[in-house]
C-alpha cells in the first residue's frame, strides 16, 4: 500500500480498513521547532524537524515503517525586540503547514525567560529549556512552570551521534550549508578542572543554527503534549 492511503489526523497518521479483522497500527507526523533566542554575539534562529513513523501494510496486517527524523528547515530571524520576535514565533507555529501537529522547545536561559512570559500571553504553547554547564540534565518547577536545564554539552553529543548513526538526516534547504559549517565548528576544549567545554561558531554566528537544531532533537525524545496554537486546542504547558 502506499503512504497515499494515509489519513492524517493532527499528529496521528491512520491506514483505515473495512476489515474487523485488521489491527489498524496508528504511526505519527510531528515537527519539532527549535529557537535560539538572541544573545550576546548569537542571532535568534530556528531549526524545524520532521519526525515521523508512517504506518504501512504487510501481506496480511500494518505495521510501522522505520522511525525517520530530518531537519527540514533553519533559518535566522533578523534582530528585533522581544515582543516582536514573539509574534513573528506565533507566526511560525500558526503557519499551515505545521500548526495542526507542531510542538515548540525555546531557549529559557537568561533574557530567554522574560521572551517566554510574552509567548504565555500569545498562547504559544513551548518547552522551556535552560541550557546548562556539566553534562547532565535535570528538571526544575518555579512557581508552577516547568524548566527542563540541559547540559550543551549533552546536547551537542546527542544531536552528534544521531548525525553519524543517520537517526537524525539534513534536509534540503537554503541554510543547509550554514548549518553544516556550525556542526563542523564545534571543538572540545578541556579546562584545568578537567571538564570539557564545547565551542563553536562561524563568521555568520555564534553556533545559532546547531544550537536550535540540538534542542529541537532532544525534544523529539522528550515531547509529551501538543503545542498548538490558532484554531487547534491548547492543552496546558509542558
Amino acid at each position: 500500500m502506499s503512504e497515499s492511503k494515509v489519513v492524517q489526523q493532527g499528529e496521528t497518521l491512520i491506514l483505515p480498513s473495512s476489515d474487523p479483522a485488521v489491527t489498524v497500527i496508528p504511526g505519527y507526523r510531528r515537527f519539532i521547532v527549535g529557537l535560539d533566542i538572541a544573545q550576546s554575539i548569537d542571532q535568534n534562529a530556528f531549526v524545524i524537524i520532521k519526525d515521523e513513523r508512517i504506518p504501512r501494510w504487510t501481506t496480511y496486517a500494518q505495521e510501522l515503517g522505520p522511525r525517520s527524523r530530518v531537519i527540514v528547515r533553519a533559518d535566522r530571524i533578523p534582530q528585533m525586540t522581544y515582543v516582536q520576535l514573539a509574534q513573528v514565533t506565533r507566526n511560525l507555529m500558526m503557519d499551515k503547514s505545521i500548526a495542526a501537529n507542531s510542538f515548540l522547545v525555546v531557549d529559557a536561559s537568561g533574557v530567554g525567560r522574560a521572551f517566554c512570559d510574552l509567548l504565555n500571553t500569545r498562547s504559544v504553547q513551548h518547552t522551556r529549556m535552560q541550557i546548562v554547564g556539566g553534562e547532565n540534565e535535570t528538571e526544575t518547577t518555579e512557581r508552577g512552570t516547568t524548566f527542563n536545564n540541559v547540559s550543551k554539552n549533552l546536547l551537542i553529543n546527542s544531536m552528534n551521534s544521531a548525525l553519524h548513526t543517520k537517526e537524525l538526516l539534513i534536509g534540503d534547504f537554503p541554510m543547509r550549508d550554514e548549518l553544516q559549517r556550525e556542526l563542523e565548528s564545534f571543538e572540545a576544549e578541556i579546562g584545568k578542572t578537567g571538564r570539557t567545554s564545547i565551542k563553536g561558531g562561524t563568521a555568520a554566528g555564534h553556533a545559532d543554527i546547531a544550537m536550535a537544531a540540538a534542542m529541537a532533537f532532544w525534544m523529539t525524545d522528550h515531547r509529551t503534549v501538543g503545542a498548538h496554537v490558532g484554531e487547534a486546542p491548547l492543552k496546558g504547558y509542558w
